[in-house]
């Protein structure tokens, strides 16, 4: 997510705490292991930031690359559906913790595209939609 975000870092308004820093200062205050056991403000404190962006991608193959083929020769249609992917993203103010941004969107993976090819697709969706556009 954050090379995507990067990729259009001029279109925004904010700035991107470089993740390598990140985890270093998540892993001296001894937050690295488990995470789920802060809030987001008390995440942001630590790292000294402004808001906390989090998520969750999913992916599932529903059928193989093959089924997909043989689905798409014998009942037409290019492209069958062979799974899909989710991903879930927040963005957190830091002082209170106070959701800012969801974005939530489900795509389909095809015979023709990779898994790879689904979360180009979803990132670029992602940073049409990122909230702090210039």
């Amino acid at each position: 997510m954050y090379t995507f975000l990067l990729r259009k870092a001029d279109n925004y308004t904010v700035e991107f705490q470089d993740v390598d820093k990140t985890n270093i200062l998540l892993k001296k205050a001894g937050m690295t292991e488990k995470l789920d056991e802060f809030t987001r403000d008390e995440i942001s404190k630590v790292l000294g930031v402004d808001a906390v962006i989090g998520g969750k991608f999913d992916s599932e193959q529903t059928r193989s690359e093959g089924a997909g083929i043989a689905t798409a020769v014998l009942f037409g249609g290019l492209g069958a559906k062979t799974g899909s992917g989710t991903v879930t993203l927040t963005l957190n103010n830091g002082q209170d913790g106070k959701l800012l941004w969801r974005f939530f969107k489900t795509m389909d993976d095809s015979i023709f595209s990779s898994t790879d090819d689904l979360v180009e697709r979803m990132m670029r969706k992602v940073s049409r939609n990122f909230p702090y556009g210039k």
